[in-house]
C-alpha cells in the first residue's frame, strides 16, 4: 500500500469506530429514557400501549425534525440513529415513509408502511406461537 493508503485506511477505521461509538451512547441514552418513561407511565397506572404510542410519536417527531433542520453530521448520527434508535425504532421507520413520499414516491411509500405493520404484526405473532409451541 502506498502513504495515501495507509492515511485513507486510518482515517475511514477512526472515523467508523468514533461513529459506532456515538450510536453505542446514544443507543444506551436513549434505551435508558425509554426506560425511565415506562417507569413513569407504570407509576401512573398508564396503559402501556399508550406509553408506546406516545414514545413513539415523540421518537418520530424528534427523529423528523433532527433530520429536517441539520445536515449530516457525527451530532446528528448520536441523536438519531443512537437517542431515536434507542427511544424507539418507529422513528426511523417515520422518517424513512415521510422520506419516500417526499421524494413523490407514494406507492412505495403505502406499500412499505403497510408492509411493515402487517409483517411486523405478523411476525410478533409468529413468534408468540413459536414461543408456545411444545419442544
Amino acid at each position: 500500500m502506498n502513504g495515501n493508503t495507509v492515511h485513507f485506511f486510518i482515517y475511514f477505521c477512526s472515523t467508523m469506530i468514533r461513529n459506532i461509538l456515538l450510536v453505542g451512547l446514544g443507543g444506551a441514552t436513549g434505551a435508558m429514557l425509554r426506560y425511565g418513561i415506562t417507569l413513569l407511565f407504570n407509576f401512573m397506572h398508564w396503559s402501556t400501549n399508550i406509553c408506546t404510542l406516545l414514545t413513539n410519536m415523540t421518537g418520530s417527531f424528534v427523529m423528523g425534525m433532527l433530520v429536517s433542520r441539520f445536515e449530516q453530521s457525527p451530532l446528528l448520527l448520536l441523536a438519531t440513529v443512537g437517542i431515536c434508535g434507542g427511544f424507539t425504532t418507529f422513528s426511523t421507520f417515520s422518517m424513512q415513509s415521510v422520506t419516500l413520499m417526499q421524494q413523490g414516491r407514494y406507492g412505495t411509500a403505502a406499500l412499505y408502511m403497510l408492509g411493515t405493520m402487517v409483517l411486523c404484526v405478523g411476525f410478533a405473532a409468529l413468534g408468540c406461537m413459536a414461543a408456545k409451541q411444545p419442544n
